[in-house]
């Protein structure tokens, strides 16, 4: 794996795979909603959907042909701490030069048309209401909320549909000069890549902020404090979305990661895993069950989800609290542990043909301080997860005083409210 700093303070990362026939380039800027105040939210969302709405030189439609002529994908997204433009394309000299070409322009040429301007704010307008008639987007963006409450982290990533409405076409172009034009930038590489290209074309951007030596240096406040407890919030559905979630302790090193991630697959991130077992498989309860862990700069956590019908709420929490205790009291078997590790290298080895995944990883490695290790040293890593490193991180994970439970959805009536409270008090007590 390479790792450059450009004369311009460009952070290149690029990792070759030996054999492929794609190449996958992500534009990371540091910005997303933990950086927006007040008459800023959803600013950074709406400026990612306009990155593709014209350049001093090129048009939306052209930007368009000029990705599909090559049968290349572009698309963007925006989460709370970045912005990422990026592509995945048939791996030749051409194409390459083509996409960073554009993607370059795009990052520092937008012209906001305001006509276009005007276009993609309902189109904005309209994904904001898409969310909010999805339950579980919807629950997700309560579940911050209910975490860290008036922090940084606990406001949806496209604010509301009245934040959006004012923001201004000049606001958003001093936003992009100062975020996208001239904040810092990383760009991860991976697949079949000329070097030289890319920098060769990457250089052509303007002069960027001097990146920060992470984890050491943090971009963002440190406002966030996590609210243990226990949320039950009434939303226009007819089911009812279940969280319970306990934070992680920081910093988070690699041995840690990768003891997580083992613990995350035998818990819940698998077929064959406990709450998939319990919940789905024995009982009935609900169609969706899983785990998942979530870091942020300088916050993480770990959680458990379910989504089922409104009668079967209390049922779903009691077997979730239920899964914890067992996790948190008796010892996980070594063949559980075992068959775990085995997934996530097999998992692994299927992913460590995809460029677009192995680009992604750059770019989460890099922020987090962690070595980019190819995939045979990831697999050696996970291998190496023992049963006492796991119940370590359970013993230190599930500590009930910080615990959040949030039950999001169809109305509760006086009885479950009164069950879902009993419950969690009595595994609060233990």
């Amino acid at each position: 794996m390479v790792k450059k700093i450009l004369k311009n303070n460009v952070t290149l990362l690029v990792q070759q795979m030996k054999g492929c026939k794609s190449a996958s380039i992500g534009f990371y800027f540091t910005v997303g909603s933990r950086l927006e105040k007040e008459g800023e939210y959803g600013i950074s969302h709406f400026t990612e959907h306009m990155l593709f709405k014209g350049t001093s030189t090129l048009t939306t439609h052209q930007i368009a042909c000029t990705f599909d002529r090559m049968g290349a994908y572009v698309n963007a997204f925006t989460e709370r701490e970045d912005v990422c433009l990026y592509s995945t394309l048939p791996a030749s000299k051409k194409n390459l030069k083509t996409a960073l070409s554009m993607m370059c322009a795009m990052a520092s040429d937008c012209t906001f048309p305001q006509n276009e301007f005007e276009r993609e704010k309902n189109v904005v307008l309209s994904e904001i209401s898409a969310v909010l008639d999805d339950d579980e987007e919807s629950a997700i963006d309560c579940l911050a909320a209910s975490l860290w409450h008036d922090g940084d982290l606990g406001r949806t990533i496209t604010g509301s549909a009245e934040d959006v409405l004012a923001i201004t076409r000049e606001q958003m172009a001093v936003w992009y000069a100062k975020y996208f034009v001239h904040g810092e930038l990383t760009v991860a590489a991976a697949g079949c890549i000329d070097e030289d290209i890319l920098i060769s074309e990457l250089e052509k951007l303007p002069m960027h902020q001097k990146p920060l030596n992470y984890p050491y240096e943090c971009r963002f406040e440190k406002n966030n404090v996590w609210h243990p407890g226990v949320n039950l919030v009434k939303a226009d559905f007819n089911r009812v979305q279940v969280f319970m979630m306990f934070p992680c302790k920081m910093p988070l090193d690699e041995k840690k990661y990768y003891t997580l991630s083992v613990f995350n697959s035998l818990a819940g991130d698998t077929m064959s895993s406990r709450l998939f077992e319990s919940l789905r498989e024995q009982s009935g309860l609900c169609y969706t069950v899983y785990s998942f862990f979530t870091i942020y700069e300088d916050e993480a956590f770990w959680g458990a989800y379910a989504s089922c019908e409104k009668d079967k709420a209390v049922q779903v929490l009691q077997k979730l609290l239920q899964e914890i205790e067992k996790l948190k009291s008796s010892p996980i078997l070594l063949q559980e542990i075992n068959d775990s590790i085995e997934h996530l290298c097999g998992e692994e080895t299927l992913a460590s043909q995809d460029s677009e995944y192995i680009m992604k990883r750059l770019e989460r490695n890099h922020l987090m301080g962690f070595t980019n290790w190819e995939s045979d040293a990831i697999i050696k890593k996970v291998a190496s997860v023992t049963h006492e490193e796991i119940h370590s991180l359970v013993d230190e994970l599930f500590d009930y005083s910080k615990r959040n439970v949030l039950v999001y959805g169809a109305a509760l009536n006086s009885r479950q409210k009164k069950e879902i409270l009993c419950l969690t008090k009595e595994t609060q007590s233990k």
